[in-house]
């Protein structure tokens, strides 16, 4: 008998060690929190930290928009843990089965950000940062970023009742704490433009919108060009320049202008996938077989330079001239 009881007490004092252990070790798990990297000496300006990081080791994760009906939609997943100093492709999806476009809104989360870029199945878009993302139905993007100011932001669709519906989620940045991001927005740039009611499509100048198409034109493997290679606009005026790149190239192309980009309304830049929204754009590419919309409005007259920065498509002639009256 007294060895049965010996044996009992024997478990017991097991069983409390156990458990004793394991609230331990799940204390130690949620006060440590994530592993984070050594960011000794890590950049500020947002062009730093895109050169910082390795691209080819990036973490890939998705976030997709679904639909259950008009009242029950959703992202999956409903919330995303980042490392700051980090490099990440996030694809963003809405699928074919869905009924609506949606939006992917974060305007905190995109400043706090260092980003390459945004890329589809058309176009790379390169900006300081980037206000909107919005894809049509079965549409896909991928952004291209650095996760930089630790924080939790919001992100939801900014379409009527999508909200309202569930469409919204968080993403967490840890390990940022003390790190700062400069996201270079141009001096140059009149910040005004960026809040210009012009930027919305419900605005009447888009009533009477011009459009204009640019093709990119390769005669050659050393003879390329703009076609026409002088676009002639006029101030105030809402225009639609379509640019593509012909299935016949053999190359990807850009269409920059940095001076010209920074003296317009950015309404949007649009191609079959994706509705691009920025302050201004740095450099828009345009990949084989493709094109993109770009929803603008001049508003200071003077000369510009247009090329294509790939090297040697400017010595082989892309070069072009965009004239505001």
């Amino acid at each position: 008998m007294k060895k049965k009881r010996s044996l009992r007490l024997l478990l017991n004092i097991f069983l409390i060690i156990s458990v004793v252990t394991v609230m331990s070790s799940c204390s130690d798990e949620e006060t440590t929190g994530p592993d984070c990297p050594d960011l000794t000496g890590a950049p500020t300006l947002n062009s730093a930290w895109v050169s910082f990081v390795n691209w080819d080791a990036a973490t890939k994760i998705e976030i997709i928009a679904e639909e259950v009906d008009e009242s029950n939609m959703h992202y999956t997943p409903s919330n995303i843990q980042l490392i700051a100093g980090m490099p990440y492709i996030l694809t963003l999806k809405v699928l074919a089965s869905n009924q609506e476009k949606h939006y992917f809104h974060s305007p905190d989360f995109f400043k706090a950000i260092a980003t390459r870029k945004v890329q589809t199945t058309s176009a790379e878009y390169k900006a300081p940062y980037f206000d909107d993302i919005e894809l049509v139905l079965n549409g896909e993007a991928e952004l291209f970023f650095v996760p930089v100011i630790a924080g939790t932001y919001d992100l939801w669709c900014t379409i009527t009742g999508h909200q309202a519906a569930g469409m919204e989620m968080t993403l967490e940045i840890a390990c940022g704490d003390g790190l700062s991001l400069d996201l270079e927005v141009d001096p140059n740039f009149n910040t005004a433009l960026g809040s210009d009611a012009r930027r919305s499509g419900g605005h009447a100048v888009w009533d009477t919108k011009q459009e204009i198409e640019v093709t990119l034109v390769e005669n050659s493997q050393d003879d390329y060009a703009f076609s026409p290679d002088t676009i002639i606009l006029s101030a105030d005026q809402a225009y639609v320049l379509k640019i593509k790149n012909p299935a016949t190239n053999s190359s990807k192309h850009y269409f920059t202008a940095p001076e010209f980009f920074q003296s317009v309304v950015t309404r949007k830049a649009e191609d079959p996938r994706a509705e691009i929204k920025v302050p201004y754009f740095k450099a828009v590419e345009i990949l084989i077989g493709s094109y993109t919309e770009l929803f603008i409005v001049p508003t200071v007259p003077g000369t510009y330079a247009l090329e294509c920065t790939i090297t040697g498509h400017a010595a082989a002639g892309m070069v072009g001239t965009i004239i505001v009256q």
